[in-house]
């Protein structure tokens, strides 16, 4: 873990803790190249995910998220945010999976604030089958709800990590990309 993330981990945990309650269930390995599939509702996702993970993560980020202004671009930049557009991030993911770094990734594609989780994109089986890198389900639960109603734990922020899904009996074909995508879709909703 650098630095950074260290410092970030034990002055923001603490506040998340003290502000939301936050629960965590499960974890994930501490080391070892490994996929964060969650589901999306809110802003509060990647750093609740980030800061719960209790290691340092990459994200995978729409472009768009890299447009709103310099100083947000600065900030998810910092905190590993890579963006998807083009080719790019792609390879970037896959050189930091081939070095052991956990990427986090919202299959969704963007945020459902209905919290029903939708369909997935094909990518993370794509990423998953390709490097035979394990997929953890993650649920995050009421990060969607206002964030008074997390401070007065009128609705608790909860972060559920499930088992890792490895990728094994998948070919590398769009077919089972997304036979698998959807298989990880199931596990997250079973974590609810």
């Amino acid at each position: 873990m650098s630095l950074k993330w260290f410092i970030s981990w034990i002055v923001i945990f603490p506040l998340l803790k003290f502000l939301t309650g936050v629960e965590i269930d499960g974890s994930i390995p501490k080391r070892g190249a490994a996929i964060l599939a969650c589901n999306h509702v809110s802003f509060l996702d990647p750093p609740a995910v980030g800061i719960t993970a209790c290691r340092e993560v990459y994200f995978l980020a729409k472009p768009g998220l890299f447009r709103l202004s310099k100083f947000f671009t600065w900030l998810i930049t910092s905190y590993n945010a890579l963006s998807i557009g083009g080719t790019e991030g792609i390879r970037k993911a896959i050189q930091l999976l081939k070095r052991g770094y956990a990427i986090v990734i919202f299959p969704e594609g963007t945020r459902i604030r209905t919290g029903v989780v939708e369909s997935f994109n094909p990518g993370v089986g794509y990423l998953s089958i390709s490097l035979g890198i394990p997929v953890i389900p993650v649920y995050i639960k009421n990060s969607n709800k206002k964030f008074i109603s997390l401070i007065l734990r009128l609705n608790r922020l909860k972060v559920t990590f499930g088992q890792a899904i490895y990728p094994s009996g998948y070919k590398k074909r769009r077919e089972d990309f997304e036979h698998f995508a959807l298989k990880i879709r199931e596990a997250i909703i079973r974590l609810q």
